[in-house]
């Protein structure tokens, strides 16, 4: 009964949200399938932290999610969380210290990767989610290559420590075979083996390999709700 539950009310809330279950599984920072699985009874049984993501990107409740013994007729989600559950009122655009290195851009197209410049070429506002992270920089996205998830021009936020798993969408960096120049490449991770990495492009659809051996550091991109403190 839970899970014929939870998957109606999960159901409902895409409905309201005019999302789709990817769309709300990226949003929450899960595996783009999770809410997939849940709906397809893959997943009978979400983690508690994955049930409280999923909440925040439906705006609801976990309460009203898992509620098995609400009253019959059109249910009505509980308030809405918003982006802010503390007391105190938000920063302000101008309080968020504007100290977050942009390296570079994120290339658009499998060929077109970037020269990673370690010295910063301009700062950023620092969103109070990773307002304690030392570890973060940013990035803007050039090219269509990813579309429509990172639009060109769209400026992300990548995390070096934050481990990757399969599904998230990264930043690749590479050392180029010829000159030692360090490259990078802005993918979704597709899947890992000893001798490759192998990341899905969305636009055009497209798995690109990359040896190993050339491989500097794999970087996830944070989700919005990383970013703040979601």
């Amino acid at each position: 009964m839970m899970n014929e539950t939870l998957k109606a009310r999960v159901r409902e809330r895409l409905q309201a949200l005019d999302k789709t279950p990817r769309a709300a599984s990226v949003d929450a920072g899960l595996h783009p399938d999770t809410i997939r699985n849940v709906l397809r009874e893959r997943s009978r049984k979400p983690r508690a932290d994955s049930l409280a993501k999923m909440a925040r990107a439906l705006e609801c409740s976990v309460d009203w999610l898992m509620d098995a013994q609400a009253a019959p007729g059109p249910a009505e989600p509980a308030q809405p969380l918003g982006l802010w559950e503390v007391a105190d009122a938000p920063p302000t655009r101008t309080e968020m210290p504007r100290d977050v290195p942009v390296l570079g851009t994120a290339a658009g197209s499998a060929r077109g990767a970037f020269q990673v410049d370690m010295a910063a070429i301009d700062f950023v506002r620092r969103p109070p989610g990773i307002g304690t992270s030392r570890d973060v920089y940013a990035l803007y996205v050039v090219g269509s290559s990813m579309s429509p998830r990172f639009e060109e021009g769209e400026l992300i936020y990548v995390s070096e420590r934050r481990p990757a798993r399969v599904g998230d969408y990264v930043v690749v960096q590479t050392v180029a075979p010829d000159d030692g120049s360090v490259q990078a490449y802005c993918k979704r991770l597709a899947r890992r083996t000893d001798d490759a990495l192998f990341l899905d492009q969305l636009n055009p659809a497209a798995e690109i390999r990359l040896p190993m051996r050339e491989v500097r550091a794999v970087h996830r991109i944070l989700t919005l709700n990383e970013l703040f403190g979601l």
